[in-house]
């Protein structure tokens, strides 16, 4: 199935929906209340295997700077947040990997009513995928530099009913067009244009449990590489639960597919859910771990799709007022799928964060991170280290 006002390389909504953003958003400013949020981070650190590599590991020192801006003015119908990031890294042996990575991302809503909000959000971002990681995976010495991606995006919805109501509707639809600006000569057919219609609905049965109902549809067209168009229809039904400020549950489960416009390719189905769980044992100590299954982009030239499962558990705890550490450790379990096999991709990775906050607008933090990748196929399995000191100022 395709959507004419998707067709081709045609961007009218993503465009439309920017420049109503822009023009709704005027109107917040005449009489409304600001607050402006501007930090900038310095850090320092060593990555003991750079490249990703299975043996002959590489290290290098690196050194990031990072500044983020938060935007947001309010009044009594209306909200206009603009976010926006930009970090750049310097890495001492390998020149060639020095990179920026910006977003842009502003978002509006308005409210009819108690009950009733229109929502709007716009997308702009470039991201960089380091040698030896995605595309490049287990061929990092092939390359001079990573691949470099643009992500343009935008989205509108609307919600009918709160946290008070019997039940709760909301519907939205998001399209995103993305591409490697980077060895284009291969990377031109993972070209994407994602159109996503989605909508949920909460109805109470008692107190704060909601019985759940969540439909998506997305059409998801490569202009280069029209074989691989697709359309994807996904159903979950679950509970939502929240009795006290101690817990929170969501949980979904359900069906989804996906239905290739060539015929020649075989359409393919799996059994989806969604998991998020956060427990609160006390005011210091907070508790999450989320967990999903999905079909998703493979982002690889000789895949067209993956079955990707996804769980995670992250713990923050404040010792003081001033010091407080915060430890993740997930686990992605990647199955990429082409008419001709399976490869089965493991990654594990875990973070230990230690912050320090020197004062209102001064945070010291040191964080360790580690990556590892266990495959079915080939030889790239690798571990990866990195520990940094870093700095923080909110201005």
């Amino acid at each position: 199935m395709k959507l004419p006002l998707y067709s081709g390389n045609n961007s009218f909504l993503l465009t439309s929906l920017l420049v109503a953003c822009g023009c709704l958003s005027s109107q917040v400013f005449a009489e409304s209340e600001k607050k402006l949020d501007f930090k900038l981070s310095a850090d320092a650190g060593y990555i003991d295997n750079f490249l990703y590599q299975t043996r002959n590991e590489q290290g290098t020192a690196f050194y990031n700077l990072s500044s983020a801006l938060d935007l947001e003015v309010k009044n009594n119908q209306s909200v206009f947040n603009i976010d926006g990031t930009i970090d750049s890294f310097i890495f001492q042996d390998f020149d060639d990997d020095n990179h920026t990575d910006f977003t842009l991302k502003p978002t509006y809503q308005y409210k009819f009513a108690q009950n009733q909000r229109l929502y709007m959000s716009g997308l702009w971002q470039n991201q960089y995928a380091y040698r030896g990681t995605g595309l490049s995976l287990g061929e990092a010495n092939a390359l001079t530099e990573g691949d470099k991606k643009a992500i343009k995006g935008a989205g509108v919805g609307f919600e009918y009913g709160n946290d008070d109501s019997q039940g709760k509707l909301n519907v939205e639809v998001n399209y995103n067009e993305s591409e490697f600006t980077t060895r284009r000569a291969l990377t031109n057919q993972l070209d994407s244009e994602v159109t996503h219609i989605k909508s949920s609905f909460d109805y109470l049965l008692s107190g704060k449990t909601y019985l759940a109902f969540d439909v998506g549809y997305q059409m998801i067209e490569f202009p280069n590489a029209t074989l691989s168009n697709r359309d994807s229809l996904t159903g979950l039904v679950g509970v939502k639960w929240q009795t006290t400020v101690i817990s929170e549950l969501s949980f979904l489960v359900g069906y989804q597919n996906l239905e290739f416009e060539n015929n020649s390719a075989a359409d393919d189905d799996a059994f989806k859910w969604r998991f998020d769980y956060t427990w609160r044992p006390s005011d210091f100590t907070t508790v999450h771990a989320v967990s999903n299954r999905k079909f998703d982009e493979s982002n690889r030239l000789t895949n067209s799709y993956r079955l990707a499962e996804n769980y995670q558990v992250d713990i923050a705890h404040a010792f003081t007022d001033s010091f407080n550490v915060f430890v993740a450790v997930s686990l992605n379990r990647d199955r990429f799928i082409t008419p001709e096999s399976q490869q089965d991709e493991n990654y594990l990775s875990s973070k230990i964060v230690l912050n320090y906050q020197r004062s209102e607008r001064v945070n010291y933090h040191l964080r360790y991170q580690h990556k590892s990748l266990d495959a079915n196929y080939a030889d790239i399995d690798y571990q990866y280290n990195s520990l940094t000191l870093g700095m923080t100022i909110h201005l």
